[in-house]
């Protein structure tokens, strides 16, 4: 069993993956620049001039592409970078970054120069965009299972116009959809400050006559400005069909702001389909396909199941094999 978890981990893990003979090790790095990522204070209408290094620290040489995307909030919080396809808009329309696939040797890095340049009229505030360095073409996996991956990393480029800081957030409807026969509870949230947050969520349910059916009161990541997300919390059971009360507050005191919903109405239909995506456990967790929010959907938890079976068939199979064999030759031993 520990094999098989190992071998379901190299599967699923996006660090890294085998490309021919090689594994695939890219990274971003800021030239000039102490952090992790590109963190710049600048105002109205300046251009500024960076570099970044694209490193491939893996054994063989590789063709990257590399690109300018567009940041947004994951469900729950945290930092999202859009897909290679996807519309380049607002923030991302500052940087003059080429999209280019490069060959990378192994073991080596270039640096690939780009401008910023703030808008005359930016207001003041934190504004986030990301740049992204994948491997171009699918690696193709092999044996019964096959997973075509493409290995990405990406780091925020965040920009600082001085002024004044105007924290805000509001709340929006609810949702219900079904994952692995369990209920996930969806409320829309956005922030629409000028500064990242990290808000408290507390949620609480009730049911139509105003008993509490489940609580929870957890820690939000990272909340980016001008951005919309969703705040997902999975119940322990599968609501029963009827109507609910979704009550949800969002409270960064760090940053002086609080947002309280009103009572949200939620219908449970009885002919509600299961979702593709959502999560399962406790707490706020998992994440959710989010019209135009580009999120990943938890459907490559079947997957994962559907490996696992497959590979424990194949290690019972193994078993049987090696006990019989060995009897054999005890057999003819004695």
């Amino acid at each position: 069993m520990v094999a098989l978890v190992g071998l379901l981990a190299v599967l699923v893990a996006p660090g890294a993956a085998l490309a021919g003979n090689g594994e695939v090790k890219l990274a971003l790095t800021p030239v000039g620049s102490a952090g992790l990522y590109f963190d710049l204070t600048m105002r109205p209408g300046e251009t500024r001039s960076l570099a970044v290094e694209l490193s491939n620290a893996g054994d063989a040489a590789i063709e990257a592409r590399t690109y300018a995307a567009d940041v947004y909030t994951i469900i729950n919080g945290g930092f999202g970078a859009r897909l290679r396809d996807d519309a380049q808009t607002g923030t991302t329309m500052w940087l003059d970054y080429p999209t280019d696939v490069l060959q990378l040797p192994a073991g080596k890095g270039i640096q690939q120069t780009f401008t910023v340049a703030v808008p005359a009229d930016a207001g003041p505030g934190e504004y986030v965009t990301s740049l992204v360095l994948e491997n171009d073409q699918p690696i193709s996996g092999g044996g019964n299972v096959a997973l075509n991956q493409i290995i990405r990393t990406a780091i925020a480029v965040v920009v600082t116009v001085p002024g004044q800081r105007s924290p805000g957030l509001t709340i929006g409807g609810a949702t219900q959809q079904v994952v692995a026969g369990r209920s996930v509870v969806s409320i829309a949230v956005e922030n629409t400050g000028n500064v990242r947050l990290k808000p408290v969520v507390t949620f609480a349910l009730l049911d139509a006559a105003g008993a509490q059916v489940n609580q929870a009161s957890v820690q939000m990541d990272t909340f980016y400005a001008h951005t919309k997300t969703f705040v997902e919390v999975p119940l322990a059971a599968l609501l029963l069909p009827g109507a609910y009360t979704v009550r949800l507050t969002l409270d960064d005191a760090a940053q002086g702001v609080r947002a309280d919903s009103a009572a949200i109405a939620l219908v449970v239909d009885a002919a509600a389909a299961p979702a593709a995506g959502g999560a399962v456990g406790s707490g706020l967790t998992g994440t959710r396909q989010g019209a135009g929010e580009g999120q990943v959907s938890l459907a490559v938890l079947g997957l994962v199941l559907f490996v696992g079976l497959v590979l424990g068939g194949v290690l019972i199979g193994l078993i049987i094999l090696i006990v019989r064999r060995h009897r054999r030759t005890r057999t003819a031993e004695g």
